[in-house]
């Protein structure tokens, strides 16, 4: 089947944005949506509104049915372009046209659901301009839903465990040299694209992890998070995430789930393997310190654990 060729066009002057007079670095940030009319209007606005003026946003309608298009059209800001892929390609296509288009120092994407704190794009670039050792930046977030309602605080976590799960959060930024080196999204990874690309990501380049709440994930029926049932998107990380660990870390983690599974026959000797070839892993030495406890003793413990959470 031939793909049809994305419609290109711009709210002011060409998509290809000529180099500004800007100092600071250029930001691509590219914004795919499919039938986001709901929400998008908001998302827009917190990327032209941003302290930080040096970027260029990238609209991807994704064959949209309702008023998406027309909504984006509205605005007139010679930094914002484009692009109609005439019929719904799929979040990881929208994104890989996007990316082919952007011509920033830095790039990151978003949702047509959710938008970035003023001071956002500034605090992520700083961090990469200020220091060359990093080359991925990303931030802590919050959740709210559709009524703009408060829900809770999203907290990343380190790097290093997205050994476990998808930690990175939706607010990231991250030079060109990146994009370069690690390439296009995978269309394999459907459901947990930005999980896969950034475990490629960690093999060859330093990610750093901000405390700063930079970020609003919006909570609704509409998402593609929603739309697909939970295991769907649990056994497309746990597939992807099996071809990026390493040997002890997949003996570690089967063990870690024998244990929880209460198989404790099992879990020992996947912990063992483990600890064979990794002896300094913390937390399966723990397990197998559990798992050779008396069961009261353990019991009590997690007893222990569940008060201090609560208080």
């Amino acid at each position: 089947m031939v793909m049809e060729k994305p419609q290109v066009e711009s709210c002011l002057g060409s998509l290809k944005m000529p180099n500004s007079n800007h100092s600071d670095p250029k930001v691509s940030i590219i914004l795919p949506s499919y039938n986001g009319s709901k929400f998008i209007k908001r998302s827009i606005d917190s990327c032209l509104r941003q302290s930080y003026c040096n970027i260029e946003l990238i609209i991807i309608d994704d064959g949209s049915t309702d008023n998406t298009l027309e909504i984006s059209r509205t605005f007139r800001d010679k930094r914002m372009g484009i692009i109609s892929t005439g019929r719904n390609l799929g979040i990881v296509e929208s994104l890989n046209i996007g990316f082919n288009f952007a011509s920033g120092d830095y790039l990151t994407w978003t949702s047509d659901d959710n938008y970035y704190s003023l001071d956002a794009i500034k605090i992520m670039a700083n961090i990469l301009n200020k220091t060359r050792s990093v080359d991925f930046v990303y931030s802590n977030y919050s959740v709210i839903d559709e009524n703009g309602d408060f829900i809770k605080k999203g907290k990343v976590k380190k790097p290093a465990l997205l050994d476990i799960d998808n930690y990175i959060g939706g607010c990231f930024l991250y030079r060109r040299s990146v994009y370069e080196k690690v390439g296009k999204f995978n269309k394999d990874a459907f459901l947990v694209e930005d999980y896969e690309y950034w475990l490629r990501i960690r093999k060859n380049f330093n990610m750093k992890m901000l405390n700063d709440n930079l970020y609003t994930y919006t909570m609704h029926s509409g998402s593609i998070t929603a739309k697909h049932k939970t295991e769907a998107i649990q056994q497309q990380v746990e597939r992807v995430r099996e071809g990026y660990m390493c040997l002890w870390r997949k003996e570690y983690f089967l063990g870690r789930k024998h244990y929880y599974d209460r198989n404790y026959k099992e879990a020992k000797k996947s912990l063992i393997k483990s600890l064979l070839k990794y002896p300094f892993n913390i937390q399966a030495i723990r397990l197998l310190l559990l798992i050779y406890l008396n069961p009261r003793i353990v019991s009590n413990i997690r007893m222990l654990k569940n008060r201090v959470k609560k208080n």
